[in-house]
């Protein structure tokens, strides 16, 4: 009977030292009350105006051994998540986005933002993680980063370096994601880049300067007919004629033979001319075509229809026709006359019925008046 009252006395002894009124509290060493695990606070055993209160859903806390412990011992369940700023619920960690996992041990809900990209805590979607390089951007999978439009090169993963994209050339544009100077294309379609890459020229055979504005008119002409010009070049004097023996016109709209020359430029470059030299001792105008209008430098004498043609004095003149100074052809004596091409003094009077009808007329005159 004694033995019994004393195992009672006891257990009410114990019950009494670790009974806490807390409910989410348990009496620990000395048998103050502690927060049971997943709570956190002081109990209203230690404090009559506390309480042990449950952690924000989705985290969990360890049985406290001290009294007041706070609420930031209380840990998210998803590895990748923390305490928002007022305490409220998780949220993912900073880089990361997505709805954190409530579960513990369950798989985390928070993925890691693309190699190269950055985000504040509590970001939702893979489109709040911005590239560290400020000149790019996610690629359409958003499975990382890459240089913007009209920029090229590998952007730099490390958050504040130099960038690693570079803007295009003036005038020239890329799609994003370009990795190569070479990918800027000019926007004038009648430009291209320098062989340095540093900026736009007008293409081989055009001449001008390039609209450096997309979609607007071109600044670069195309050379006119017959000639060419290496890239870059800005005036339509540039613009050689294929054609050797060619030039261009002086309002420069067309190739024309040169001077002391005649005939039809060839257009295709590296073909023979079309262009003829004016004979031995002829000259002629740029843009002759045919060899009668090569004119002979002594005025009194022009072209025979030899092959090749030489100079030759007019009808009425004799001589040898000179290329400077005086003429070299004498003209006939008044009345005298000479064919084309006389080297000798071969003038002589005019054969006409005239010379013999008149005295046969005049003297039938005479003896009409006799009579």
């Amino acid at each position: 009977m004694k033995a019994t009252s004393l195992i009672l006395i006891s257990l009410a002894v114990i019950a009494t030292v670790n009974a806490c009124t807390d409910t989410n509290a348990t009496a620990g060493a000395g048998g103050t009350c502690f927060c049971n695990a997943g709570y956190y606070g002081t109990s209203t055993d230690v404090t009559a105006s506390g309480a042990c209160q449950k952690c924000p859903t989705g985290t969990n806390s360890v049985a406290a051994t001290a009294s007041g412990t706070l609420v930031t011992s209380c840990t998210c369940n998803d590895t990748n998540a923390g305490l928002k700023a007022d305490n409220s619920g998780c949220q993912c960690k900073a880089n990361f986005y997505g709805t954190p996992n409530a579960v513990a041990g369950g798989a985390t809900g928070c993925t890691a933002c693309p190699t190269g990209t950055a985000s504040p805590a509590g970001t939702a979607a893979v489109t709040s993680c911005a590239c560290n390089d400020t000149n790019a951007s996610l690629k359409g999978d958003n499975s990382g980063c890459q240089c913007k439009a009209n920029f090229y090169g590998t952007p730099n993963a490390v958050a504040g370096g130099a960038t690693g994209c570079t803007a295009c050339p003036t005038g020239s544009a890329a799609a994003a994601g370009s990795t190569a100077v070479t990918s800027c294309a000019c926007n004038d379609t009648n430009s291209a880049l320098k062989a340095d890459n540093s900026a736009c020229i007008c293409k081989a055979n055009f001449y001008g300067t390039p609209n450096a504005v997309a979609g607007g008119a071109t600044g670069c002409t195309a050379c006119p007919t017959g000639s060419a010009a290496a890239a870059g070049s800005t005036a339509v004097t540039s613009c050689a004629c294929n054609d050797t023996n060619s030039a261009l016109k002086a309002d420069n709209s067309a190739c024309i033979c040169k001077a002391n020359f005649y005939g039809t430029p060839n257009a295709v470059a590296g073909g023979a001319t079309g262009c003829t030299a004016c004979p031995t001792g002829t000259t002629s105008t740029a843009g002759t075509t045919v060899i009668g209008s090569c004119a002979c430098p002594d005025t009194n004498a022009s072209l025979n229809t030899a092959t090749p043609p030489v100079c030759q004095c007019n009808a009425n003149f004799y001589g040898t026709p000179t290329t400077t100074g005086a003429s070299g052809c004498t003209a006939c004596p008044s009345g005298q006359t000479a064919p084309a091409g006389s080297a000798t003094n071969v003038c002589k009077a005019a054969s006409t019925s005239s010379t013999y009808i008149l005295p046969i007329v005049s003297l039938l005159f005479s003896l009409v008046m006799l009579i």
